[in-house]
């Protein structure tokens, strides 16, 4: 034989013993490591725990130089968030910003490829495949020369994958694969059965809270509460403590029963009307209806109910709140609002009544006041021709033969000069108060300031003779009869004038814009102006500043103030036929201010 071919031959055979070792070796290595994972699988209580126990086995047990798991993220850059990693990771997982987005050159590695594809992708030189060049400089940075991705899945959808390193290229052959997919199907397995374990452990305690509130809610609450089964017969299944107390029954006589068998519900009519809401509308809310207490009296309720799961089992729940003491309120109010009516009706006939025979009486009042007025000009305007003739003759009789008489009968005389004239003031005070009325002018724009000067231009005399310092502001132009405006500051300028005390008299005039209601609301308001006419003189006292602007009403003797006590009585009529009020305040030894609008 060829000593040559001997050769050869041993060789090549040494290689396939030398193959097949390694290949035992990582066939042996894959399944401690996929024994010592399903261990800690079994073992698991928690997923954080789990990953991390996991990835430390991988480096540990095969000694592989890294491994990490990633989740899925569904964000807009498709990234992959590492939740675990063993080995030596140096800051890579960091730097690596990887993606499992097919549109993005990152996204091309085996990771992005196993997520998207559901397979396990490996890389078995980092150096040379081109796919891994945006990770080469940092893998060769660790020592990191070949890789596998094995991706998670549940139910045939991929939530995360397991990347693992080796510092060997060429690391992974079609075997070793085969038992790492093994491995992270039962890693998927395990995280799939833990998550799972946890919802049903939160779904358990948030149902045990469920029930713990509604019985709270339920037992606990003062509203009369009753659960019925909505299939045979509707019986009664519970019932709360406060449907108890409403209608006298014990909780073991009611279950079981229905409310007609009990006699709660009597109304066969009520019963099929709310069994025809239920039915239309999925729920009954606030129907009323009577219900009935074991000893028979008569509770009005509002009954409402919905559909409730208990278990498997679909039920009724019935809400019965107490009404017998609104319908009693309700129907007190209603009594109560037809008494009102009748009453209302019975004073709105008595007013319209009043109001007719209110309007009749104004309306003689004004033909008596018209009448009067006239006659009151009529007959003031007869007297002064023979009162003349009295004061002329009696005057004439003094000139003629007043040398003659003795101090008695030229002091008689005196007395008819000085009645007459008296009398001729207080015709002429009568005239004017009744032309206030009948013989009036028509409105116009009156500026008040020249009103406030003609009345002063009448009063000069008075004014020289007492000193009196007038102040006016400037005064607005207003809507009124010229006339009787320059009557109205003259009468009262005039006053201040009269009844000054010993100093001399102040008088102070002005006007401010106001609003005033037209209606007893006050929704509607109207704009006057308010005139202020101030002195300082003698005032006037509290009791009688109401009576004042009466006809005839004098507060002092004609001894000490003369005049006819018609002059504030005029005022106040000009100012109301102005649309106006007039009123005054004032302090004794103080002052007096006359208030009126215009």
């Amino acid at each position: 034989m060829d000593m040559d071919y001997v050769l050869a031959q041993s060789a090549q055979d040494k290689n396939i013993t030398s193959d097949l070792q390694r290949d035992f070796q990582i066939v042996n290595r894959a399944l401690r490591v996929l024994s010592a994972c399903t261990q800690a699988v079994i073992r698991a209580i928690d997923e954080k725990t789990l990953l991390q126990n996991l990835v430390q086995l991988i480096t540990d047990e095969a000694a592989y130089r890294m491994a990490w798991i990633g989740y899925v993220c569904y964000d807009a850059a498709k990234s992959i968030q590492p939740m675990a990693w063993a080995g030596y990771e140096s800051g890579y997982l960091k730097t690596i910003n990887l993606t499992w987005d097919n549109e993005s050159p990152r996204g091309q590695g085996p990771t992005g490829k196993a997520i998207r594809s559901g397979q396990p992708v490996a890389c078995q030189n980092m150096i040379e495949d081109p796919q891994f060049e945006p990770w080469r400089e940092a893998a060769q940075q660790r020592g990191y020369q070949s890789s596998l991705v094995l991706p998670l899945l549940n139910q045939g959808v991929v939530f995360g994958c397991l990347n693992i390193y080796s510092g060997e290229s060429g690391a992974f052959n079609q075997r070793e694969v085969e038992l790492l997919q093994e491995l992270s199907d039962s890693l998927s397995f395990g995280i799939v059965s833990l998550r799972t374990k946890q919802e049903r452990q939160q779904a358990e305690i948030e149902l045990r809270m469920s029930e713990e509130k509604f019985s709270k809610v339920f037992y606990g609450s003062p509203i009369a509460k009753v659960i019925a089964r909505v299939d045979g017969g509707r019986y009664i299944v519970d019932v709360n403590h406060s449907f108890e107390r409403l209608f006298g029954f014990d909780r073991s006589e009611i279950l079981g029963h229905n409310s007609f068998q009990l006699k709660i519900l009597r109304s066969l009519t009520d019963r099929q009307k709310m069994l025809e809401i239920f039915e239309a509308d999925g729920k009954l809310v606030n129907y009323e209806v009577p219900l009935y207490s074991r000893n028979g009296d008569i509770v009005m309720c509002h009954v409402s109910a919905e559909l409730i799961q208990i278990g498997d089992e679909t039920c009724r729940l019935f809400v019965i709140v107490d009404i017998t003491e609104q319908k009693q309120a309700e129907l007190m109010i209603l009594r109560l609002n037809e008494e009102l009516e009748q009453r209302v009706k019975d004073r709105t006939a008595e007013l319209t009544q009043a109001t007719e025979q209110l309007r009749l009486t104004n309306q003689e009042l004004l033909r008596s006041n018209q009448e009067l007025e006239q006659f009151a000009y009529v007959a003031s305007h007869d007297l002064q021709e023979p009162l003349r003739a009295v004061m002329g003759y009696t005057q004439l009789l003094m000139s003629e033969y007043g040398d003659r008489f003795d101090d008695i009968a030229n002091s008689y005389a005196e007395y008819v000069i000085d009645g007459s004239k008296r009398m001729q003031q207080l015709i002429h005070d009568l005239l004017a108060y009744s032309r206030v009325s009948t013989r009036g002018k028509e409105f116009a724009a009156t500026d008040c300031n020249a009103v406030a000067q003609a009345a002063m231009r009448n009063l000069q005399l008075a004014i020289a003779e007492k000193n009196a310092e007038i102040i006016i502001d400037p005064l607005p132009v207003v809507n009124g009869d010229r006339s009787q405006l320059v009557q109205l500051f003259q009468n009262l300028i005039g006053n201040a004038i009269k009844f000054c005390k010993a100093e001399q008299p102040r008088i102070y005039i002005c006007a401010t814009k106001v609003e005033v209601p037209t209606d007893l609301e006050g929704k509607e308001q109207t704009s006057h102006y308010l005139f202020e006419v101030r002195d300082n003189g003698i005032g006037i006292k509290s009791q009688y500043l109401d009576r004042i602007f009466e006809v005839f009403k004098r507060l002092h003797t004609r001894r000490e103030y003369d005049g006819t006590g018609i002059g504030l009585a005029i005022c106040k009529k000009i100012v109301l036929r102005h649309g106006g009020q007039i009123w005054a305040e004032s302090t004794p030894n103080v002052g007096t201010t006359f208030f009126f609008t215009v």
